[in-house]
């Protein structure tokens, strides 16, 4: 089995006449020819520097490579490798516009204001819905996203491993949006009950839960066909001693203050990096990744499941984690690619707010003159779309974040106003839309 590496530049082929060059006008030639487009939102190593036009006062890439990489301003993190040297960060320009984006949009006045109850427990149901799916797709369940949801919101009980997987992850959404659990400080066992909740009855040993990993479970992270390893994660001792530092981290005990966004990144690579338990790490990291911005306000990102962007791109999202290893521990490759994918996130949900708000503008006009309230109006809305499914007490009851006697009345209303039929099937009295639904609404 080998060991994965990156493509390293042969910087022996240039002179050391060329180097004093190079060294004396590194700036100047970074503005001239605007070298600085490839270390912003495109954070490019060496192996895609060779394949972009070559300035003309450079002899080759590897002289173009030398230039970029040596101008790039990084600053010491307080994560460790394990040989004792640190992480390295620069933070690129088109991070100003993004984080000035995420706190007028994400933080929770943003929330508050522009949406009412009914539509942030929709919205935040069907974020942690998605988040829970995506960041288990991603660990190879094989679950469809349809199935998923059937299974999240009817609250069927899950037979498989990829089910489980998902179901768990939907809980650990839940577990760390928590008010209470928001204002507690991080701990060595918060962190293994965070685990525990994504992994229950998913680990092929059951003596792997509720523990970190010993250097007895010789875990690697490699590739499908175990013929390539990506990541050997540092020994026992040093994962057990770094973890402290972590959790020091994740309380904000030190006194630099560093945006939550960055933070969350540095926390979701160190998980990965220490890789402390046996298996699921992954999971783990981006969980505490969304634990870290609720924990600072940062509400917005309950509703945005950023895992769904990572799942069409696995592959960069591998590679920004071995880059920021390999190439001199430079972690600006995996906060770049973390922050476009939140960047894509969040306009998709822009995308479906706005949707979501033109859907109903028709359909709202119909029904506020039947003095429907908005629950009711948004499940009139999704039967037009969706006429062969049904729904229940307990559905609607957990799909809204309602009292059980709140949703018996939502339903029964429908029904006495014939938009709805009910029918028993095994023990639940299950509603669905009447035949002339939309005609009704039309």
């Amino acid at each position: 089995m080998n060991l994965y590496k990156i493509e390293k530049p042969d910087l022996s082929i240039i002179s050391i006449e060329r180097k004093a060059f190079l060294n004396e006008n590194k700036y100047k030639l970074y503005f001239k020819y605007n070298l600085a487009k490839y270390s912003n939102e495109k954070y490019l190593y060496r192996d895609k520097i060779k394949f972009q036009t070559l300035p003309e006062e450079l002899e080759n890439h590897e002289e173009l490579w030398y230039t970029i990489s040596n101008s790039r301003i990084l600053f010491p993190l307080k994560v460790l490798d394990s040989n004792f040297k640190f992480f390295w960060l620069e933070k690129p320009k088109f991070l100003e516009e993004l984080f000035h984006k995420l706190d007028l949009s994400l933080w929770w006045t943003f929330l508050w204001t522009q949406f009412n109850d009914t539509e942030r427990k929709v919205f935040l149901q069907n974020g942690i819905t998605e988040e829970a799916i995506s960041t288990s797709q991603l660990e190879w369940a094989m679950t469809s996203s349809k199935d998923a949801r059937n299974m999240i919101h009817r609250w069927i009980k899950p037979i498989t491993k990829d089910e489980k997987m998902i179901l768990n992850s939907y809980k650990a959404m839940l577990f760390i949006n928590d008010e209470e659990f928001l204002k507690q400080n991080l701990k060595l066992s918060t962190l293994l009950e965070l685990h525990s909740i994504l992994t229950k009855d998913t680990l092929e040993k059951k003596e792997q839960e509720w523990r970190f990993r010993k250097n007895s479970d010789e875990i690697v992270i490699q590739n499908s066909t175990w013929t390539e390893v990506y990541h050997i994660p540092p020994k026992e001792e040093f994962m057990l001693q770094q973890l402290e530092n972590l959790i020091s981290y994740a309380n904000d005990e030190d006194s630099t203050f560093t945006h939550p966004f960055i933070k969350a990144t540095i926390l979701h690579f160190w998980i990965w990096y220490l890789h402390p338990f046996c298996d699921w790490n992954w999971r783990t990291a981006r969980a505490l990744f969304y634990w870290y911005l609720l924990k600072k306000w940062y509400w917005g990102f309950s509703y945005i499941p950023i895992s769904s962007m990572i799942l069409n791109s696995k592959i960069q999202y591998r590679d920004a984690y071995i880059y920021s290893e390999q190439d001199k521990n430079d972690l600006t490759y995996f906060l770049v690619y973390i922050a476009n994918k939140t960047k894509q996130a969040f306009v998709e949900f822009e995308k479906y707010i706005h949707k979501k708000r033109k859907e109903q503008v028709g359909i709202i006009k119909f029904v506020s003159k039947l003095w429907l309230n908005e629950r009711q109006t948004k499940l009139i809305s999704y039967f037009i779309k969706n006429p062969e499914s049904y729904t229940n007490n307990s559905i609607h009851k957990n799909y809204y974040w309602i009292a059980i006697d709140t949703a018996k009345r939502d339903l029964e209303d429908l029904l006495k106003k014939w938009f709805l039929t009910k029918k028993k099937q095994w023990k639940y009295v299950n509603y669905f839309p009447v035949n002339n639904l939309n005609d009704l609404i039309n």
